[in-house]
């Protein structure tokens, strides 16, 4: 269970807490399309049952999982729809860094564009949407492994999946692992926000998971293949195909090793 009034007193926006829901990312849009609601918006659930990735991928989150949505006013980090890919970017590297902080003996990676891996395995899926109807509104879904012990996942997910619990055995407070989460989101928001994101994609690349590694990458309708060169200052993937260097800043990574 979650201390509502501990996360109130730590969090300025409006808190919308279920026992139970589908997605918090479906609520949070729902919420924040009204514009009835103040910003930042926090959808918080102690069980979600229809967790949404990218495309078609579902996020399976046992008990124990924590699971929310931040909804956040993009204009005020002067973040237009075109560099909206940083927010991604900046929100892996946050979440990394926070739960390194709670397990360092993990070793703690991020994987373009949207994931967090510890020691070998994801742990932690974002997936970023716009409000519909608002331009300047963008949604931050958050799915974390904290004690939902993946023992019991299918035997894809236990295999490809870790958990904070799994990592050392030790269970954690819900409400303490999300207010690292916001706090460490809040401040590397503040410097996407100042422009320094030269300094956040530095960071990054000392936590890339795919540097050095051969990628199949489908982005814009195209399928390329090549060694991966890290994530640039403009926060785009870079990676060594037959035809020369490609930059990009959106796709879906199909294979790697």
């Amino acid at each position: 269970m979650f201390d509502l009034s501990r996360i109130a007193r730590h969090f300025p926006g409006h808190l919308d807490h279920h026992e139970s829901l589908g997605s918090t990312s479906d609520r949070a849009l729902e919420l924040a399309a009204t514009g009835d609601v103040p910003l930042p918006l926090l959808v918080l659930a102690e069980r979600q049952t229809g967790g949404r990735g990218r495309g078609l991928n579902r996020w399976w989150a046992a008990e124990g999982a924590l699971t929310f949505t931040l909804v956040v006013d993009s204009s005020a980090a002067a973040l237009s729809l075109a560099l909206w890919p940083r927010a991604a970017l900046v929100a892996g590297l946050a979440i990394c860094e926070a739960l390194a902080e709670l397990a360092p003996a993990a070793e703690w990676r991020v994987k373009w564009p949207n994931d967090v891996f510890a020691s070998g395995g994801k742990i932690c899926g974002i997936l970023c949407e716009s409000v519909p109807g608002w331009k300047d509104r963008l949604a931050i879904g958050i799915g974390i492994n904290v004690n939902n012990s993946l023992a019991a996942a299918p035997d894809d997910i236990r295999h490809a999946a870790r958990s904070l619990v799994d990592l050392d055995g030790a269970p954690r407070d819900l409400t303490g692992v999300l207010l690292a989460v916001l706090d460490r989101l809040e401040a590397r928001w503040a410097d996407l926000a100042a422009g320094r994101f030269g300094e956040l994609a530095a960071a990054y690349r000392r936590l890339c998971l795919l540097t050095g590694r051969m990628l199949t990458v489908e982005s814009a309708g195209e399928t390329l293949v090549g060694r991966c060169l890290g994530i640039d200052d403009a926060g785009a993937l870079v990676i060594a195909t037959e035809s020369g260097p490609r930059g990009l800043v959106a796709g879906t990574i199909r294979s790697w090793e």
